[in-house]
């Protein structure tokens, strides 16, 4: 069953009528239509980098005739799990060696439908301060892995945004361009 919005509209008026809280009734009902689009399979069509990178890791996609969500299969042994605390579903994409690969979130809001499914690369260039609750402290420009885990250290400044701090992260992709000149696609580097 595709998303109705008629009736989506109806089961919210008749929750708002009633003499419990209608902010409450109105997520009940957008949870359990997320929830039905999960069971059932249907993700976002808005897809960052494109629906062609994610065809090319093995997911397939139906046209269901929403304007928001696809009817897909996912790829051999890749599975979603939720990610806790959320208001709005979102997802992690696991893949078949238990690694997050991407996520995606789907708002069921009748007043705001959308959704969303991105890829991660499998490495990063980021920051990291020297006190994370502080963020006037010294920074480490690195190149993480898709877990986290340190590869190359540029090296640290004073702060970000400086001239010391630019020089570092050309540092960090002249590393990243000679070990891994595609680090951007998000199909690469994986297996």
């Amino acid at each position: 069953m595709s998303y109705d919005s008629k009736l989506e509209g109806i089961m919210t008026l008749a929750i708002a009528m009633s003499p419990k809280n209608s902010h409450e009734g109105t997520k009940t009902v957008q949870k359990a239509q997320q929830i039905r689009a999960k069971n059932s399979c249907k993700l976002p069509r808005n897809m960052r980098p494109n629906q062609a990178a994610f065809e090319a890791l093995g997911f397939i996609f139906t046209d269901i005739g929403d304007d928001v969500l696809f009817k897909a299969t996912l790829p051999e042994g890749w599975s979603t799990e939720e990610e806790p605390g959320a208001t709005i579903l979102w997802e992690k994409l696991i893949d078949d060696k238990g690694r997050v690969r991407g996520n995606y979130y789907y708002k069921a809001a009748f007043y705001n439908r959308s959704g969303q499914m991105n890829l991660f690369s499998r490495y990063h260039l980021t920051d990291q301060f020297t006190d994370p609750d502080n963020f006037n402290s010294p920074v480490n420009v690195v190149v993480t892995d898709f877990d986290g885990s340190i590869i190359f250290n540029a090296g640290q400044c004073k702060r970000c945004y400086s001239k010391e701090y630019d020089a570092l992260v050309e540092k960090a992709k002249e590393y990243l361009l000679s070990h891994y000149p595609e680090w951007k696609d998000t199909t690469k580097y994986w297996d």
